[in-house]
Order: C-alpha cells, then structure tokens, then sequence
C-alpha cells in the first residue's frame, strides 16, 4: 500500500472523526439514532460504516463527497472500490474526480485496474495522469501493457509519468517500448532505462550520448551505476566514458555518485568507487566544456 492508516489520522480529524469512545445519550430511547451516529462519526470508521458512508457519495453538497472519499479511503478495503467507480463513471467536478483517482491509488487494489483504464482516456490531462499514477501503484501484470500505453499520450507531462512509472514497476519486458520512447523525445524514459536495461542496454545507451542533452544521459547513467546486478566491468566502463566526456556537470556528477556508492565488503576492492575518485581528480574544478564536450 502507498499509504497507511497514520496518513489519513489529520482527514480524521479535520472530518470530525476521533478515536474516543462516543458519550452516553441520556435523553431516552427517542435520540436512540442519532446517539448511534455521533458514535460511528466519534471513531475511525470500519467496514461496518461502509454503506453509510458510501451513501453520502451522491450529496449534493461537494464538501460532503469529498469527505465520504476520504473516510472511504481510511477504510482501506477493497470493497470501496466499486462505490469510487461508481461515482467517477457518474461523471463529477474535476476536484472530486481527482480524489477519487487519487484514492484509488492509495488502495493500490486490482480490483479498480477496469475503472482506472478508463480513466487513461479522460478528455483532461490531470485526470488521465492521476490514473497512471494508481495503476502504477498496482502489482498486477495487466498494469504494464497499460501503462506503456501512457508513453504515447498526447500530453508530455503523462508520458514522462508513463516512463518514470514503467522504470519504478520494474517493468523489464518494457525496455524495448522506453528505448523506442526515449528515442521520440520522452527524455524521462532514460531514468527508467537505467532502472531496467541490463549490460545490453548500456551500450544501446552509449549511443545516444553526445545527441541528447548530457544531464538526461547522466539521470540513466546513475541507474545503472548505483545497480547490484549490472557488472562491475560494465560500470567501469561507464565511469571511463564520462571521464572522456569531461566538464563540471559530469565532475559533480561524479561526486554525487561517490556518495550513494555502497562501500564494498571488508577485504574486498572497491575498484569503481577508486575508478571515480580517480576520474574526478582528473576533471578540473573549473574544467570547460570546451576542452571535452560530450562525444
């Protein structure tokens, strides 16, 4: 789950839930209903409130739809799914559609992948961005497919969501699809490449460095350096191109990467964290691009 039940403790709160126990009623047995609902609202709500909440959905009052939203979302089952979707096929504002996604992506639950995917449609870009987003956040395999599709999006700011989101799932089948999106201009597709192309993939990378832009290079790069599983050999390789490369951005880089570098084992030698040190001694602080562009 991308959230837990601590998150929504402030929606509690500002919805005017408590976790104390609900006062006696002891006006007779004619306040009987309403004491039953000051104690429901005086505790975090259950699957039991389900229903009562759900049904405030279809209120007209869209403070009371968002609030049913966010107490739905404390419930944390997936049984709130169908009311969600019910409510966003309905068509509703935009800020309550947006909720809604939103908290369809906290559930993170197969169960909303078919609503989600429409959504992945929607007319505006915030919503069909929110709906890759929470796909993303499902483990499911019909998610990948799906997602990829976002990398075609007419809208960049979903595409580059797409891409990042492929390089976060893990999603190695897609790697094909990113080096193809990449190459069309979604530059966020190089993060993910560096996430989950292997020894192969790096040298297809090469390519590209000297014809795009060298921090979209080195956001790649420093995927495939911080990996256990791509080789040392490969890496070294890596660290020896930007040392030709030069520059101050690929000397801060460098820096940079020392820092997240995990030290190797006792006995053992860190030939790439020496490798780097090594390299940056050889990049001038003040070095000019001039004197080793990238190539």
């Amino acid at each position: 789950m991308l959230h837990t039940r601590h998150r929504w403790f402030a929606i509690l709160v500002a919805c005017g839930w408590s976790l104390a126990a609900a006062p006696v009623d002891a006006q007779g047995p004619g306040r009987a209903s309403q004491a039953a609902s000051r104690s429901t609202r005086q505790r975090t709500p259950t699957l039991r409130d389900l229903e009562r909440i759900a049904a405030r959905l279809h209120a007209s009052d869209p403070d009371e739809v968002r609030e049913a939203i966010d107490l739905l979302s404390v419930i944390d089952h997936p049984r709130i799914v169908p009311f969600l979707a019910e409510l966003l096929r309905s068509g509703q504002p935009d800020a309550i559609t947006d909720r809604a996604l939103e908290a369809l992506g906290g559930l993170a639950h197969p169960s909303a992948i078919e609503v989600l995917e429409e959504f992945t449609r929607h007319r505006r870009v915030g919503a069909r961005l929110r709906a890759y987003r929470a796909l993303a956040a499902i483990d499911d395999a019909r998610v990948v497919p799906i997602v990829e599709r976002g990398l075609r999006d007419p809208d960049r700011t979903v595409r580059a969501a797409a891409a990042v989101a492929l390089g976060d799932i893990g999603a190695k089948r897609s790697l094909e699809v990113l080096f193809r999106a990449f190459e069309a201009g979604v530059v966020e597709a190089a993060v993910a490449i560096g996430k989950i192309g292997d020894a192969k993939a790096v040298a297809r990378f090469h390519e590209h460095l000297g014809r795009r832009p060298l921090a979209v290079m080195l956001s790649g790069y420093e995927g495939f350096l911080l990996r256990r599983d791509i080789p040392l050999d490969t890496k070294k390789e890596i660290v020896e191109r930007l040392g030709e490369v030069s520059g101050p951005m690929v000397r801060s880089f460098l820096q940079s990467l020392l820092r997240k570098l995990p030290r190797a084992r006792r006995g053992r030698k860190d030939e790439l964290r020496k490798l780097v040190e090594v390299t940056i001694r050889r990049i001038p602080p003040a070095a000019s691009a001039t004197g080793g562009g990238a190539r």
